[in-house]
């Protein structure tokens, strides 16, 4: 399976469950490409990839919003359209459902369809997610 990580951080947390996610699935046979959107070069076609994991730390004072930098990003990606996707988030105390559902109603917005979601607070949960979505037959 090609699958693609989609992701936007500030921290070195964030940067490190998302690298575990890439690895995990890398493991498991998968070939998988990375793109952190602050160091994107250039806004990729997602046309060649069965899956598509986005993520994002929760941000706001009271949480529930994602980075601006990602939706950017989302909006001026091509190959959306019928793409199985997965959404991942950093939690914060309020705000990490409705951070969850901005960013699956913006991949929506592009015609993804967003097959499951999840917070991650660590390296284990991050894991345990690629793996469960790595099992998953996307076609």
């Amino acid at each position: 399976m090609r699958v693609m990580v989609i992701y936007s951080s500030q921290s070195k947390k964030f940067d490190s469950l998302a690298e575990v996610m890439y690895a995990t699935l890398q493991s498991k046979g998968h070939q998988v490409e990375k793109i952190k959107v602050e160091r994107a070069g250039r806004i990729p076609s997602l046309f060649a990839y069965d899956l598509v994991f986005v993520g994002s730390p929760v941000e706001g004072f009271w949480g529930g919003k994602f980075s601006e930098e990602l939706s950017n990003f989302i909006g001026k990606c091509v190959g959306f359209e019928g793409k199985k996707s997965a959404v991942f988030v950093y939690p914060k105390t309020f705000g990490t459902g409705k951070a969850m559902k901005r960013i699956m109603h913006r991949l929506e917005e592009k015609g993804s369809i967003v097959i499951d979601f999840r917070s991650i607070k660590n390296k284990s949960e991050a894991r345990a997610f690629a793996e469960k979505l790595g099992r998953k037959r996307t076609r």
